[in-house]
């Protein structure tokens, strides 16, 4: 099973972070990095920073405090959209889960997988670690700082509402939910359709898009198009409260702040430390998702810093993956409360008794792990379901060590390729 619960960060909780603490945070979660991480880390490098350090540096550091060992990417929500407009995206299937790119569909003999290589974006969160960066990432962050510093918020309220017609001024985000949720399910479903496309950045496919809700007999959106609805209740509610006092020192950023929550479904917990982000997030949680304060995260993650260090010498010596593959049995650390509501069976697999290391057997799952993703004998495949697939590859490059911790026991470490033995 996954090594912890899916975890979505920003870049406010994870910057708030030291090495140890980040180590800890790759080591009980599995993280979803999203495309606006991506996007906050290079509007950094177009910064005046205002200390003794190069934006290069900063983001730098901030990259090597990023979860390589349990973290994939996601795909952009803009791709997910139109993938479900396509009908190739069921999110009543996806929820809780990553949307990964790139994956290549095999097949061996009859067994089917995917292989998902190392992606660009996280090539490139391995380079900025060892400060290196490419002009284009540059011109890159070049552009969105631009595009950040464009956007006119007022422009973007008046336009909208102006096409709902006249609504009264929410009391609290709690009731501009509320109204969200009524605009939603009393405006016209085909109105709905166009309108919600052209303000998402689809219109293309508007006509396509209609002539299949049709033919469907116009079944309720929620059911039908389920991503496309809780992308247009992101963007209806934040012009609902723009106009009034509910949020305050509202800027051009937020616009990308409210972009993460387009990838809340695709997650378990969701933490940030940004106020924007503490308001409004929860209101869009399902009652099985988890807000936690990226402040309290931290705590959580210091404490378990504490615990693990006071262990002996020996015993630090055999790696993370050994005295701490589960989490520890108090529940006054939230990491605990957090296993046992999102993998309640891990005290139950943590207790069945392991068998002694086989160096055979681990041979030999190393060979078949090799053929199902470099033989020359893989055939393509056409599965597009990943839930009926026999396996799944990915492939990444995981530092032995880093910070005070070894991720591995030093035997296991030894046996490892020269080049996979750098430490950070």
């Amino acid at each position: 099973m996954p090594q912890g619960p899916f975890l979505i960060f920003d870049k406010s909780s994870l910057e708030s972070l030291n090495l140890d603490e980040a180590v800890m945070l790759d080591n009980f979660y599995v993280s979803n990095i999203t495309p606006l991480f991506f996007v906050e880390c290079l509007a950094d490098l177009e910064k005046m920073i205002r200390s003794n350090s190069t934006p290069e540096q900063l983001v730098g550091s901030l990259a090597t405090r990023t979860p390589e060992s349990q973290s994939y990417p996601n795909v952009h929500h803009a791709t997910i959209l139109r993938g479900e407009l396509a009908g190739k995206f069921d999110l009543k299937t996806a929820r809780g889960r990553v949307m990964m790119a790139g994956g290549r569909n095999v097949q061996l003999g009859d067994k089917k997988g995917v292989i998902f290589e190392h992606s660009p974006e996280a090539e490139a969160i391995s380079r900025w670690g060892k400060r290196e960066f490419l002009e284009l990432e540059r011109n890159t962050a070049r552009q969105w700082r631009r595009a950040l510093t464009g956007i006119d918020l007022n422009a973007m309220v008046q336009s909208v509402m102006g096409v709902l017609g006249p609504w009264r001024k929410p009391k609290s985000l709690q009731d501009a939910r509320k109204m969200t949720d009524t605009i939603i399910d009393n405006m016209d479903p085909e109105w709905l359709i166009r309108f919600g496309l052209d303000l998402l950045g689809a219109p293309e496919t508007v006509e396509y898009v209609v002539g299949e809700w049709i033919q469907k007999r116009r079944p309720p959106l929620r059911d039908h198009l389920p991503y496309f609805v809780f992308m247009l209740m992101i963007n209806i509610f934040f012009c609902l409260v723009l106009p009034t006092q509910l949020l305050s020192n509202v800027k051009p950023s937020h616009k990308i702040d409210l972009a993460y929550l387009y990838y809340l479904p695709f997650c378990s917990i969701f933490t940030s430390k940004d106020n924007f982000h503490a308001d409004i997030a929860p209101l869009f949680l399902s009652p099985e998702q988890t807000f936690v304060n990226g402040t309290e995260l931290k705590e959580d993650l210091k404490r378990l810093v504490a615990h693990y260090e006071e262990l002996p010498e020996e015993v630090l010596k055999s790696g993370l993956i050994h005295f701490a593959a589960y989490p520890p049995d108090d529940t006054g650390f939230l990491i605990t409360r957090l296993w046992d509501k999102y993998q309640p069976g891990w005290r139950a697999a943590r207790d069945v008794p392991k068998p002694a290391p086989d160096p055979e057997a681990e041979k030999q799952l190393v060979e078949l792990i090799n053929r199902q993703t470099d033989s020359p004998e893989l055939q393509p495949s056409d599965e597009q379901d990943i839930d009926k697939m026999d396996y799944a590859t990915v492939r990444r490059m995981v530092y032995p060590k880093k910070g005070r911790w070894l991720r591995f026991s030093e035997e296991q470490i030894q046996r490892m390729q020269p080049h996979e033995k750098d430490k950070i």
